[in-house]
């Protein structure tokens, strides 16, 4: 096909003009983005203060005994179950229903081990007067039956669904409990089934072993100075000057927690929780850039104020560019230079 003449001579004009224009683009100086400019470096900072627990993240050894188990005495048909694997178990639910009859848990200090009459003494009834306590009846614990814990106790299990005429004329039954640990206890195995005939042992649940004791495995290097404690999932933990954790109290609530209960059901060896330890009272720290010290000398260091001499300070750590320091003399730090003369004396 041939193209009119006229056409080609405008097609080259505009080729031309484009080119020209190109070249006239080209030419033309470009100026950087202001975001793209060097920023010219700050002379000076401003110390800011943060608190610093200096958590460290350790693990925790387990000194884990035999499985527990949730017993009842009473014998029959399971007819009814609050249990649930990974559930909690508290002190003062029903538990379980046997022919129809509440079981309920009670995390006395000892367990029931007879029907109680009044008069009754031990420590048996003083462990049923301190739950009963702790749950709002508000007795006096003196180990004595008497008829203010016999009402308490009666009005306890009649609140759970226990008929009166089940009740003692003058006594606590025995079987209307079943013992836990703790005041919340995790549960590890149900084995009580709804519809089957209890068991011979009376196990209703069986719970994580007994915590006997608890102790970091190895202890952090250069920790700063100061009480501490440890969380373990959920709870704040108190420890010893050596990482260990002694208090029954204490191990029981470690013991209660749903990762303890994960951790010892899953363990090949001595089973370890994961935990975060750290000062119990957090201090206050100064934050630099590191460049701002110098003459650093093991964990002290030197910073130049904008005005004024150097100042010594103790370098307490450092953490993504940050540095964490806390003068010497106690004195606040407020603008200090940000790259100081290294050649200045410090004392």
């Amino acid at each position: 096909m041939r193209w009119p003449s006229g056409t080609l001579v405008g097609l080259g004009v505009l080729v031309v003009a484009a080119g020209v224009a190109a070249g006239v683009v080209v030419a033309l100086p470009i100026e950087p983005p202001a975001a793209l400019a060097t920023a010219t470096p700050a002379s000076t900072v401003r110390a800011t203060e943060r608190t610093d627990a200096d958590e460290r993240q350790v693990q925790l050894t387990l000194d884990a005994g035999s499985p527990r188990a949730v017993v009842t005495t009473r014998t029959g048909t399971v007819t009814a179950s609050s249990c649930s694997t990974g559930g909690v178990l508290r002190s003062g639910d029903v538990a379980a229903r046997i022919d129809g009859a509440p079981v309920v848990a009670l995390a006395s200090g000892v367990p029931l081990w007879r029907d109680l009459e009044l008069d009754d003494r031990g420590d048996d009834v003083s462990g049923l007067q301190q739950e009963l306590t702790r749950l709002g009846a508000g007795l006096s614990v003196d180990g004595i039956l008497g008829r203010g814990t016999l009402r308490a106790a009666q009005q306890f299990l009649v609140d759970r669904g226990v008929p009166r005429t089940d009740l003692l004329q003058d006594g606590i039954p025995r079987d209307a409990f079943s013992w836990l640990p703790a005041a919340e206890s995790t549960v590890q195995t149900c084995a009580a089934v709804v519809g089957a005939p209890v068991g011979a042992d009376g196990v209703l649940a069986e719970l994580p072993a007994e915590l006997r004791g608890a102790r970091i495995d190895a202890t952090p290097v250069d920790p700063a100075p100061g009480d501490r404690v440890l969380r373990v999932g959920s709870a704040e933990v108190p420890i010893d000057a050596h990482g260990v954790v002694s208090s029954t109290e204490t191990l029981a609530e470690v013991a209660a927690l749903p990762e303890y209960a994960v951790t010892v059901g899953s363990a090949d060896g001595a089973p370890t929780l994961p935990a975060a330890w750290s000062l119990r009272h957090p201090r206050v720290v100064h934050v630099l850039p590191p460049t701002a010290l110098f003459a650093v000398t093991g964990g002290r260091a030197c910073v130049q104020p904008t005005s004024g001499g150097p100042i010594r300070v103790e370098v307490l750590g450092s953490e993504l560019g940050q540095a964490f320091v806390r003068p010497v003399d106690g004195r606040t730090l407020d603008r200090v230079r940000a790259t100081p003369d290294p050649g200045r004396p410090c004392r």
